[in-house]
């Protein structure tokens, strides 16, 4: 009697009595029998899943809020499609769930079901939703936007992106809804978290700046931090894991693989001013001290053997070069080389005259 199952496509579920039943009435002895199909064909788990939650959105879809005569156009519109549809051999009855489900196969193969029901597609959907005052700013420009929150920080939003909070932000945290890239310059409050939500990470901090990217078709998705610290969550289906970052430091969640990598930002900025930065001059100086005071200055750990570079010593200064074009110069001159691991810098193989 499972078998027929086997082949069963999603239009085939959605037409289907005891399917139909279960999914809007669900009960112990229904649970079980359907994940009894799911586990003698696991190819079709998730077409279950997908045909349950369509009959329960064409359920909402019936109650009498919906535009009845709405309803009646988009039928009128597909009704000579259906004339053309074979009939299924086996005979059902003509209820407003049938119609429903066999509008839903022709506007899946012409339009798509997302023309048929108006759910939430992403989590920034879902959670944009359910806020009260909700103010929205999208930058569909090629610029940069600046966007000033109700408690005086202030988001860079990158083009393409969208960012949703609330008016007041009176609440005992400060919330902000991410889609896209925007660069967070955050008013410290200690007794008033703020937190990004961006598809499966949540970033939470007092008073910093850093930038968030989470674009929704992208497989990768990143926080960077340029001051202060941040804690980031991700929570995915089968794990939650969390970091916290330090300045100049960056974790990407892959969401396939559903793994956080941390690491160091692209171009890592001083911690300290850039004039401070720049006043830095080494007169045949030791490697070592060299090395502490980048160390300090970018907030990266450098990792070396200091009994390796005791005997080597240098003069130098710093100008507008970058950290690793100075890191570059440095181990030129020491014959050595520099390599990022994680979110640290190591010095290998010094050769001191």
């Amino acid at each position: 009697m499972t078998e027929k199952y086997q082949t069963y496509t999603l239009a085939d579920f959605i037409q289907d009595d005891a399917f139909i039943e279960w999914a809007k009435s669900p009960d112990a002895a229904g649970d079980a029998f359907w994940q009894q199909i799911a586990a003698l064909y696991p190819h079709q788990k998730e077409v279950i899943a997908q045909a349950r939650q369509t009959i329960l959105n064409l359920a909402e879809l019936s109650r009498p809020a919906f535009d009845e005569q709405e309803a009646g156009l988009i039928w009128a519109q597909i009704s000579g499609q259906m004339d053309e549809m074979p009939v299924p051999a086996r005979a059902f009855r003509p209820s407003w769930l049938r119609y429903a489900a066999a509008a839903v196969v022709v506007l899946m193969t012409a339009w798509g079901i997302r023309h048929w029901y108006r759910g939430p597609e992403t989590l920034y959907a879902q959670r944009t939703g359910q806020i009260e005052n909700v103010r929205e700013e999208i930058n569909e420009t090629r610029a940069e936007k600046i966007v000033r929150l109700p408690d005086g920080s202030q988001v860079t939003l990158a083009q393409g992106s969208r960012i949703s909070f609330s008016e007041s932000m009176d609440g005992t945290r400060r919330e902000v809804y991410l889609s896209g890239e925007a660069f967070f310059d955050v008013k410290r409050n200690p007794s008033k978290p703020f937190l990004v939500y961006a598809g499966e990470l949540t970033t939470r901090v007092l008073g910093t700046s850093f930038t968030v990217r989470s674009f929704e078709e992208e497989n990768v998705a990143s926080v960077q931090v340029r001051t202060g610290s941040v804690s980031v969550e991700a929570r995915a289906p089968r794990k939650t894991q969390s970091v916290v970052l330090s300045p100049n430091q960056q974790v990407s969640f892959f969401r396939k693989e559903e793994r956080l990598s941390m690491g160091l930002v692209k171009a890592p900025q001083p911690v300290i001013p850039q004039a401070e930065l720049a006043r830095f001059t080494f007169n045949n100086a030791p490697v070592s001290t060299i090395f502490d005071s980048l160390s300090k200055a970018y907030g990266i750990e450098i990792v070396y053997d200091k009994e390796a570079v005791a005997a080597c010593r240098l003069t130098s200064s710093v100008q507008e070069e970058s950290l690793y074009e100075i890191l570059g110069v440095i181990c030129e001159a020491i014959e050595a080389d520099y390599q990022v691991t994680g979110a640290k810098i190591r010095i290998s193989d010094p050769h001191c005259n």
